[in-house]
């Protein structure tokens, strides 16, 4: 509700389809699905005889970083305003109808922000250079004043006085764009209120010609300009929220658009993103639904048509997506940002256009948009969100980059057995930034699903001793630095900790133990757990001499089992 009030508080009318959809929002009360599951494990043997899955490394990020910004900030972009080289930001502020522009210190850290006059309630924001003089002009969408502001730049980051050009009414998403085909960036603008989309054509200068408008679905809240059938001419994808679907517009080559054909997606499409997700050259669909808090893929056929949707689950309130390669796999993943729950959901890339469970990281409060660029210039993807109730933005720094090499455990062995004290010992990570350390996580469980976990933290070498009590062990590795980028070992392990000379698995070492190895090797008793236990000489199998052993100890004193063993 906190979104709604904020957009209500300048005391204008609202719109009654925007009152339709936006107030019909209800307070979101999340939903935990249990799943328990049990591991019936008769021996150690049957145990050993589970496959170990490799352990996951999800895609680092630094945590967190907040800037200041507008009031209300809705839209971030990010482009090289200044012409240092660096990446800046610009971000739309709806209820200060304004724009901040935050310049980089060319490390990934921003300066104060300075802020342009624009419309009334700016929705969003586009930069591109449109007047052709090789520095990046501003476009922002303007919802109450039914406009869009062009903010030319000075050549160094610096803007000149907003000029306005009507659009349809309630202007939500803007984006700039040669549609058509003369080498210029026109305009194309999503009119929430009359259900359309405008395209404004460039003079060539930065002037742009009346709007020309066509029909889109219901609620258009996003578009994405990309040729989607493979004719050279740059097409229309709209995300309308009221209709839950995408539209569709095809390029007829200068400009002018078909009509449109719409393809089904998840309740409350709020944000569309046009990229190639399987690697077939086309570009396929990736939309954030924020009702129905999952994202839709559409893949392409290759001649602007789209499969059906098939659609991964986000977090509370999906806003914004975005397609950008994080993990440097060469394909494609998907960031999106959750309003409701203030973080944002990392989906990895299958290589073919399907995805990975997602993965969270904390933002600041209410992200409503998000852009991906290299901000620090060390050739990674970062991740820039506006975050609409905390009049922020967040900067979260892609560590993949300074990830820890890969790893494995060498001891304990897996499917081993041995006796405590256990000394562990795993291979020495690396990392690229020579003045960063390495720490380590050793992780102990008796349960394959490590849950519950013993953690020995922050340890600065790759060895460990303790004593651990008796029966089966999984165990493994994560190596992390010190922003958090991590890796876990190659493998995880089990190995069985065992009692010498304690045949009947008891704990202690008495008479039974003798009785059950006599059992074990002369009547067809159980065999001692493990096998290993019964050889208290150090000869490899429990045998005669281990009974005498034992005796010896027990009754004379003798050494005790496995004393002499290496």
């Amino acid at each position: 509700m906190q979104i709604l009030k904020a957009f209500s508080v300048r005391g204008k009318p609202q719109n009654v389809k925007l009152v339709e959809r936006l107030g019909g929002w209800p307070p979101k009360s999340a939903s935990i699905i249990s799943l328990f599951l049990a591991l019936s494990l008769s021996s150690f043997n049957n145990v050993n005889s589970l496959p170990l899955q490799p352990n996951p490394d999800p895609i680092p990020f630094a945590p967190a970083v907040n800037y200041d910004a507008g009031n209300k900030p809705e839209s971030v972009f990010g482009a090289d305003v200044d012409g240092d080289l660096d990446l800046d930001l610009v971000v739309a502020n709806r209820n200060s109808d304004n724009v901040s522009i935050l310049k980089n210190n060319g490390d990934g850290t921003l300066q104060a922000k300075v802020d342009y006059n624009v419309g009334d309630a700016p929705r969003s924001v586009f930069s591109a250079d449109l007047d052709g003089d090789g520095d990046f002009d501003l476009s922002v969408a303007n919802y109450y004043s039914s406009n869009i502001s062009i903010l030319k730049n000075n050549g160094d980051g610096t803007f000149q006085t907003a000029v306005n050009y009507a659009v349809g009414a309630g202007p939500i998403p803007v984006f700039c764009a040669d549609l058509d085909g003369d080498s210029d960036q026109d305009l194309a603008v999503g009119d929430w209120n009359i259900d359309s989309v405008s395209i404004l054509k460039n003079n060539g200068d930065g002037t742009f010609q009346p709007k020309v408008s066509y029909a889109s679905g219901s609620g258009p809240y996003s578009l994405f300009c990309a040729d989607l059938d493979g004719d050279s001419d740059l097409d229309l994808a709209v995300a309308n929220n009221l209709g839950d679907n995408v539209s569709i517009l095809k390029n007829n080559g200068d400009g002018t658009f078909q009509t449109k054909v719409d393809y089904g997606a998840g309740v409350g499409p709020s944000s569309v993103f046009c990229e190639d997700l399987d690697g077939d050259l086309d570009r396929d669909l990736a939309v954030a639904n924020i009702f129905s808090d999952n994202l839709s893929v559409l893949k392409n056929n290759g001649n602007g048509t789209f499969q059906p949707k098939v659609d991964y689950p986000a977090g509370d309130g999906p806003v914004s997506v975005f397609c950008v390669d994080l993990d440097v796999d060469s394909d494609l993943d998907l960031a999106v940002a959750n309003t409701y729950i203030d973080n944002i959901s990392i989906l990895e890339n299958n290589g073919d256009g399907t995805f990975q469970t997602k993965v969270d990281y904390s933002t600041g409060d209410g992200p409503f948009s998000i852009f991906s660029l290299d901000l620090d210039g060390d050739s990674d993807l970062d991740l820039a969100t506006a975050n609409f109730n905390g009049n922020n933005v967040s900067i979260l720094r892609n560590l993949i980059n300074n990830l820890p090499n890969t790893f494995s455990l060498t001891f304990p062995l897996n499917a081993d057995s041995i006796s405590s004290p256990v000394t562990f010992t795993w291979q020495t990570a690396t990392i690229p930034d020579p003045n960063d350390t390495i720490r380590y996580d050793l992780n102990l469980s008796r349960s394959i699903l490590f849950s519950p976990t013993i953690v020995y933290d922050s340890l600065a070498d790759t060895t460990l001793t303790d004593s651990l009590e008796l029966g089966l062990w999984y165990w493994k590795v994560k190596a992390y630095e010190k922003w958090g980028a991590q890796r876990w070992s190659d493998q995880s392990w089990s190995f069985y900790v065992y009692l010498c000379g304690n045949c009947n698995g008891d704990g202690a070492l008495t008479v039974s133990d003798v009785v059950c190895e006599i059992n074990y090797l002369f009547k067809g008793g159980s065999a001692p757990v493990p096998l290993k236990a019964g050889d208290v000489n150090c000869d490899d199998k429990p045998t005669v001499s281990d009974v005498v052993y034992t005796i010896n100890y027990l009754f004379k004193g003798g050494p005790k089992p496995c004393q002499s063993c290496p």
